[in-house]
């Protein structure tokens, strides 16, 4: 069960706590976790539209100083009207990894208080009640 809760909070950061049944640090965990994800999938897309712009104007290097000119317009144009989305994705990039390992150390400890809650209920049984009218 351990692995699967880490694993599962790699894939999706607070799963691995819903499955323990903490559900409002799960549940804050998945939220946080989704929000980062919709910052960081728009700017991997501006990210991946620089990328090619920059491919095509070294491409071009070679070329006509007309061509490599319009390619360096192209990627000043990308680069200035998408510096917030590029910002944001960083920003969600940061909350993931935040998510991550608060996710991990909150299923670490979530175990470490089973196991001694367990512990604790091994080294103090319940005495049965007896009965001394008999």
């Amino acid at each position: 069960m351990k692995f699967l809760c880490y694993m599962l909070n790699m894939i999706v950061p607070g799963a691995g706590l819903l499955i323990l049944k903490d559900w409002i640090k799960g549940a804050l965990l998945s939220l946080f976790s989704l929000i980062a994800w919709g910052l960081i999938v728009p700017g991997l897309y501006q990210g991946y539209k620089l990328f090619q712009t920059m491919t095509n104007m070294y491409d071009l290097a070679d070329g006509d100083p007309a061509d490599l000119e319009s390619g360096s317009n192209q990627l000043k144009e990308i680069i200035v009207n998408n510096i917030p989305i590029l910002a944001l994705g960083v920003i969600g990039f940061i909350i993931l990894k935040v998510t991550l390992i608060w996710s991990q150390a909150a299923t670490v400890r979530a175990f470490k208080e089973k196991k001694e809650s367990e512990d604790q209920s091994l080294a103090n049984p319940e005495v049965p009640f007896i009965d001394s009218s008999n």
